[in-house]
């Protein structure tokens, strides 16, 4: 049903990035907002098949958060509350990528919901 991945948060992208590249060969790709796409094979970075991100560290993203794709986030957010979960935030668009929104599982942790937009 779903794939995950990862989004790391960072205070300076440069320094995360340049980080990641040397200590582990991950390669990176900067989007034309404050993100950064990874691949951590040290591949190009393909932009519908990343393996995470780092993105400037935000009220929700203080850690790691696991992203997962899901095919609808609207259906995917009322099964998280009726499980005991909460939403954070609405389902934002992100550029012509796809959407997103964070939540918080029935203990506390935060996720990332991700939907893609079908090209």
């Amino acid at each position: 049903m779903s794939r995950v991945k990862f989004e790391l948060p960072a205070d300076d992208l440069a320094r995360a990035t340049s980080f990641y590249r040397e200590v582990f060969g991950w390669s990176a790709q900067k989007l034309p907002f404050e993100y950064v796409l990874v691949d951590t094979g040290g591949d190009p970075v393909d932009v519908a098949d990343a393996d995470g991100g780092i993105s400037p560290r935000t009220e929700f993203v203080q850690g790691p958060v696991l992203i997962i794709e899901v095919p609808s986030i609207d259906d995917v957010a009322q099964k998280v509350v009726q499980a005991g979960g909460t939403l954070l935030n609405a389902k934002e668009r992100v550029g012509d990528h796809g959407f997103s929104q964070y939540v918080k599982d029935s203990e506390g942790t935060v996720l990332c919901l991700w939907e893609s937009i079908q090209a």
